[in-house]
């Protein structure tokens, strides 16, 4: 029990100093000593009682100065341990790039909701939605140490909800026969013209089709392998090359065989011969990392090829094309994945059920694949419904005006 300078009792926990201000003090969950001091004496109980209970119901927490930064590297020395490599280097691209340069410096203990949302849409104006998603997964992830440490109360980071742009309609039109024949004759003798042709006929993504190294092609039994999908992400620090690294595929569904048309099976053996003489020749990079080296399509340095570099190429492609056509016969406008399209439009004309080609295309289900191809499935059914005029043609039904039956007689026989 403390008392005042006068010898009065104030209460447990309470004293007075000798230069007259009334002080609280009291060893807390942590085993800190927290303590205020004031002239006021009810000013010192308000806070005692108030902290007492705090530290009853574990709302208080530790005292700290530490930032952002001394947190992050203390998170990451224990998360990076069971994490693949390439969500490491997404996770390193978020702090870098995005929550360093903002928080290095600020304390953990004044992070707040309000200040967050502002961070966060200001990276809207730099960054898609799946970037913005994967820095609040690293900032969440690091609060959320701290706040298992007790310095923090909550985690600000998951109050903060983000809202997505709307997504743009997927525009998952085919090449036409004629389209496809006028971009693939102009490609001949292109560096990466084996790799349109073989995502051309086996519907893979970028990622998958980049990814293939020798091991993923069985020759003998016709099929590929689909395990892992290539990563890329610009890098700053390289100027403005590509940082390549193996991930997983988009889904537990994409890991799948594939199986090769004879065109594909051709293509695929013409790479590997590329690829043999690309090794041999004088310009390839001796400075690939090891896990790249083995990729089947490649630059002609040996390098990794980059999804934009691919787009570019047919991008070309098409404005050359259109330069030589009338307007009205223009072709559509290409990338990678509008060769996926044409590869699932193909194998629906061809009369592939949307249940194998769902498999072909990894899909995780089925209802996605009809989804994405709705319009081919309309003028499916629109194809079939001139098809119901044969069921019974109309020389075999009666005219209305020759439809001349007594009532009276019908209910007769009816009865």
């Amino acid at each position: 029990m403390g008392k005042d300078l006068k010898g009065r009792e104030l209460g447990q926990y309470l004293s007075q100093r000798k230069d007259g201000r009334y002080q609280a003090r009291f060893t807390d969950r942590f085993g800190e000593r927290p303590e205020k001091k004031s002239k006021s004496l009810k000013e010192v109980k308000e806070w005692l009682k108030e902290e007492k209970a705090k530290d009853a119901l574990a709302l208080n927490q530790k005292k700290t100065t530490d930032t952002v930064d001394i947190w992050y590297h203390r998170w990451k020395n224990r998360a990076f341990v069971d994490l693949a490599v390439g969500t490491q280097k997404i996770y390193e691209w978020a702090y870098n790039y995005c929550i360093y340069p903002h928080y290095e410096n600020v304390k953990v203990t004044d992070i707040n909701e309000y200040d967050l949302e502002g961070f966060f849409q200001e990276l809207k104006e730099s960054y898609d939605d799946g970037s913005i998603s994967s820095v609040k997964s690293v900032f969440s992830q690091i609060m959320q140490c701290c706040k298992q440490a007790k310095y923090i109360p909550y985690n600000p980071v998951k109050e903060v909800k983000l809202k997505k742009r709307k997504k743009p309609k997927i525009d998952s039109k085919a090449l036409t026969i004629r389209e496809q024949n006028l971009l693939f004759e102009y490609l001949k003798g292109h560096l990466y013209y084996n790799f349109f042709v073989f995502c051309l006929n086996t519907g893979l993504r970028y990622g998958e089709a980049a990814a293939l190294t020798k091991k993923d092609i069985d020759l003998d039994r016709k099929v590929v392998h689909i395990t892992k999908s290539l990563k890329y992400r610009r890098d700053k620090d390289l100027e403005a090359k590509y940082d390549f690294n193996f991930g997983t595929t988009k889904n537990e569904s994409s890991v799948r065989i594939v199986p090769l048309n004879e065109t594909a099976y051709e293509t695929i053996k013409r790479q590997m011969i590329i690829k043999e003489r690309i090794e041999k020749s004088k310009y390839a990079d001796t400075n690939v990392p090891h896990e790249l080296k083995k990729l089947l399509f490649v630059t002609a340095k040996n390098l990794p090829i980059s999804g934009p570099s691919l787009d570019s190429v047919l991008k070309n492609a098409r404005f050359q094309i259109n330069y030589q056509l009338e307007e009205e016969d223009y072709i559509i406008q290409l990338s990678v994945h509008r060769l996926r399209h044409t590869f699932a439009t193909r194998c629906y004309e061809n009369g592939i059920p949307m249940k194998i080609i769902s498999k072909y295309l990894g899909h995780s289900s089925v209802l996605i694949t009809e989804k994405i191809y709705i319009h081919l499935l309309k003028e499916h059914m629109d194809l079939q419904a001139e098809k119901l005029e044969t069921i019974q043609t109309m020389e075999h039904i009666q005219s209305i005006e020759d439809f001349d039956i007594d009532m009276d007689d019908l209910l007769i026989e009816a009865v």
